[in-house]
């Protein structure tokens, strides 16, 4: 494996998901992304996460059937992909964990492997993965530790909250705790070190991750 670690192109653009894509979604959940995607944006969160050529934090977080993954373990077997989302309710996340169960034949042809991580608890991963069919490593971050540790979680402004309840979201029943916080979309490719070879962080990064993108990083790790 090769020393040179990529800083790979801007952390994000912004991308929006075709209504063909988007189609079989609420269009007041499509809403509640595009107010997420433009609050995010306008506040400036995605400039304090984790960057590329920066060193990753390991952690150890349960798995949709309940078990314990450790991020050391994975990605010292294989460069890591790690996805984070805002949750199981939002069709952009959805649509980006679609896209990457699209290629995960390729992604494991390459020698890595992807895990998603959400702040939802309980049987909401399960169902999600069971229902959505997805053959992804679905993580819950229980008390958003790791999305802390990667610089990802904003508290959500009184505005955003008065829009989620009158949608019917409440955070604190999924999270399991009575804070408003949210973690910020975001994809990293990690090598075998736990370098960050790839940040693809805001809003739009989960879109406009490319599954090519993706694969050149795991090339230039010297694993594709």
């Amino acid at each position: 494996m090769g020393d040179d670690v990529s800083k790979g192109p801007p952390a994000s653009t912004q991308v929006e998901p075709s209504a063909e894509t988007l189609s079989g979604f609420r269009m007041l959940d499509i809403r509640t992304d595009r107010l997420l995607s433009s609050w995010l944006r306008e506040a400036g969160i995605p400039d304090g996460a984790l960057k590329a050529n920066e060193l990753a934090p390991d952690f150890l977080l349960p798995e949709a059937d309940g078990k314990l993954v450790s991020s050391l373990e994975l990605r010292r077997a294989a460069p890591l992909i790690v996805t984070f989302v805002y949750g199981t309710w939002s069709p952009l996340c959805t649509v980006g964990l679609r896209a990457l169960q699209k290629a995960t034949f390729r992604i494991r042809a390459a020698g890595a492997t992807t895990i998603a991580i959400t702040p939802e608890a309980g049987e909401l991963p399960r169902n999600f993965k069971r229902d959505r069919r997805l053959d992804l490593k679905i993580l819950s971050d229980l008390d958003l530790g790791v999305s802390l540790s990667f610089g990802l979680v904003s508290v959500v402004p009184a505005d955003i909250k008065s829009h989620l309840l009158r949608r019917g979201l409440d955070l604190c029943a999924p999270h399991g705790f009575s804070f408003w916080m949210l973690p910020m979309p975001a994809i990293y490719v990690l090598d075998q070190r736990g370098i960050i070879r790839r940040a693809f962080v805001g809003p739009d990064s989960i879109t406009g991750a490319e599954t090519e993108t993706l694969l050149a990083a795991l090339s230039e790790i010297g694993w594709a």
